[in-house]
């Protein structure tokens, strides 16, 4: 089994100096990698220009994206981008792409917010062109959604063949896509066709169930693929005054918030032996923690890294 490694997930900061700063913390205390998130609505700052400068001031923390929309960009474009992050990084960067899911980006941007399956059809060209473009000198390329006419993807990367792909999804059809492509796969959160979350979306059972739909589909190659996750954390001694709390503030569903896998509501103790449990049962070992908790966590992250 793989061990252990942990990520968190920051959209930005009040300025340059912050950002560099908050960098050099999560560096500093014991993150593995620092991740950002992609949309346009929002102040999230924009992440690959960020991350190219988180890059210049760490040597030793990972960054990636987690994930980039990938209808927002070409793929020569994500390729030079992502190949130019890791020469910057000397190595480190992670590139994490899906199939898009917020249509309030969509509508910002003025472009159409196409069904599910037409935007994991997208991605998964897209990813197919990438991986061309990392590993061919030049590629030609004429598919349903992009053509590309001898196209070069320069500099190279220096991780070979390419930066790890991450793939982050729920849906029979996008882990089908990850089982392709990817080097490391987020299990999401499987939502209904309203994309409601329920009890039944959020349990161990259907983790379960897709990450053995993942499995069957990628074959010999599953033994190659990293689980990952988020998991979203908030620490305190009362569980279930802050479950209502939770609730009320975000109008969710408390039955949803105390079955969640993907969500630990209670003490250190309480996110190491979920941590653990979740290694041990369904074999996730790359963690992306996030919630208002990220630097109370880190002693913890850093102690179970690499186990």
């Amino acid at each position: 089994m793989r061990a252990l490694r942990f990520a968190t997930q920051v959209g930005g900061a009040e300025s340059g100096d912050a950002w560099i700063a908050r960098a050099r913390q999560l560096e500093t205390a014991g993150y593995g990698t620092l991740s950002m998130p992609d949309h346009v609505v929002g102040r999230s700052f924009a992440p690959l220009v960020a991350l190219g400068a988180a890059a210049a001031a760490t040597t030793r923390i990972r960054l990636g994206t987690l994930v980039l929309d990938n209808d927002f960009r070409n793929p020569l474009l994500v390729a030079r981008e992502a190949a130019t992050l890791d020469v910057i990084s000397n190595g480190r960067f992670e590139l994490g792409i899906g199939a898009g899911w917020l249509d309030r980006d969509y509508a910002s941007l003025g472009i159409p917010f196409d069904r599910g399956r037409v935007r994991v059809r997208r991605l998964d060209e897209a990813l197919t062109v990438i991986r061309r473009l990392f590993t061919e000198a030049e590629v030609t390329h004429a598919g349903e959604f992009y053509r590309l006419e001898r196209a070069v993807c320069g500099p190279k990367p220096v991780q070979r063949p390419h930066p790890p792909l991450l793939v982050a999804g729920g849906g029979d059809e996008i882990l089908r896509v990850a089982a392709r492509h990817a080097q490391i796969v987020a299990i999401v959160a499987y939502l209904t066709g309203q994309r409601r979350m329920t009890p039944d979306g959020v349990s161990l059972a259907t983790m379960r169930r897709q990450i053995a739909l993942l499995r069957e589909a990628a074959g010999a190659r599953f033994d190659e693929i990293e689980l990952s996750m988020f998991l979203d954390i908030d620490l305190t001694t009362d569980r279930d005054a802050k479950i209502r709390e939770l609730a009320e503030r975000g109008n969710a569903d408390p039955a949803v918030l105390s079955a969640s896998m993907y969500r630990v509501i209670g003490t250190l103790e309480d996110v190491r032996a979920h941590v653990l449990r979740l290694r041990d049962e369904v074999g996730i070992t790359y963690f992306c923690l996030r919630g208002p908790d990220v630097d109370a966590l880190a002693p913890l992250a850093q102690e179970l890294a690499g186990r």
